[in-house]
């Protein structure tokens, strides 16, 4: 059976989601009573805090994210006191990002945030079965995986 609109219903309903997404990246969410930040700042602090003492490559890949992209952020998470990166002695290649005493207090506030986050995702989740479920997961792994070869046939990789 063909599934031409239902097809169209996921691309239109995902492209949505996508937009809603970015707009939520750029708006800043206030931390405490001095502290704005963007949603890239809010996942990257996130990440550093699961991920203490990772290099900058390492980082990139586990976020999917450019080097660039993360420089540009850890930047700004330097800038407010955040986050700083560092070399290990003897080692002047690589890179290494880990929070500030600052970060780790910001961080664990975040992680609360995030449980509350996923306690919502999590009771929605159980009105369904652990099929629907997977199925779902299913789905979003499909769909990045379909922008993964989007992207490299758009720029030629």
């Amino acid at each position: 059976m063909k599934k031409e609109p239902e097809s169209r219903e996921i691309m239109d309903r995902f492209i949505r989601l996508v937009h809603k997404y970015n707009a939520l990246e750029k708006a800043p969410a206030r931390h405490g009573k001095d502290l704005d930040l963007f949603h890239s700042e809010r996942h990257m602090l996130d990440q550093i805090g699961e991920n203490p003492g990772i290099n900058v490559t390492d980082f990139a890949r586990v976020t999917g994210v450019t080097k660039g992209a993360i420089s540009q952020v850890i930047k700004k998470l330097e800038n407010k006191g955040l986050a700083q990166k560092y070399k290990k002695s003897g080692n002047d290649k690589e890179v290494f990002i880990e929070l500030t005493d600052k970060g780790k207090e910001v961080c664990e506030d975040r992680k609360k945030i995030n449980r509350e986050t996923i306690r919502e995702i999590s009771e929605e989740l159980g009105r369904y079965s652990d099929d629907e479920v997977s199925f779902l997961i299913g789905i979003f792994r499909w769909l990045e995986e379909f922008l993964d070869r989007s992207r490299n046939m758009m720029v030629g990789e």
